[in-house]
């Protein structure tokens, strides 16, 4: 098991998931453009770091233990066949949740239809495990969180060849990400 994971307190709530990670080479390019972006929309709010940057495939939701949830969703993740494939990123925009706090994100169309492919099976795995699996995805990579709407425009496209996946913990409250495992793709 990770070493990270023995130094998290008990009472710490988290979020456990898949997800695709940019590569270091394009990390770069996205946290420049979230900057970019809070600065000419005079957004403020918090950006999301360049190490936190991800495109979340599915939760892992389970009634079980967290030790338990890991350890199934780690075989899970050793079980997924499937073959790299590239992702492109076109334009930005805000989700609309009616609340005080909105995401502003990078979305796709075209460049996006091999991810929600790759998304369709780990859901399918997931659900065969006996996982609980939403069936709403909309892929995205949060931007920065801030107090108002983005109207959706597009950007310089912004894409990668996807060669691996992530099972992620997130602990909540405290803007921090452990990478428990990774899975090459084919």
């Amino acid at each position: 098991m990770n070493p990270a994971l023995w130094n998290i307190s008990g009472d710490v709530r988290v979020n456990l998931f898949f997800a695709l990670l940019p590569p270091d080479a394009v990390s770069p390019a996205i946290d420049r453009l979230g900057g970019t972006l809070q600065q000419a929309h005079r957004l403020p709010g918090y950006r999301i770091a360049k190490e936190r940057l991800h495109n979340t495939l599915a939760a892992v939701h389970s009634p079980a233990s967290l030790t338990e949830n890991i350890q199934r969703a780690k075989r899970l993740g050793a079980r997924i066949r499937y073959p790299s494939f590239p992702v492109r990123f076109e334009w930005i925009g805000s989700f609309k949740a009616g609340r005080e706090r909105y995401p502003l994100v990078l979305r796709g169309e075209d460049g996006l239809k091999p991810l929600i492919g790759f998304q369709q099976e780990v859901a399918a795995q997931m659900a065969h495990a006996g996982f609980a699996v939403t069936r709403n995805y909309t892929p995205h990579i949060t931007l920065l969180w801030t107090d108002r709407c983005v109207e959706e425009y597009p950007i310089a496209p912004i894409g990668w060849t996807v060669r691996d996946f992530v099972l992620v913990m997130s602990l909540v409250g405290q803007a921090r990400h452990v990478h428990i495992d990774r899975w090459r793709l084919q």
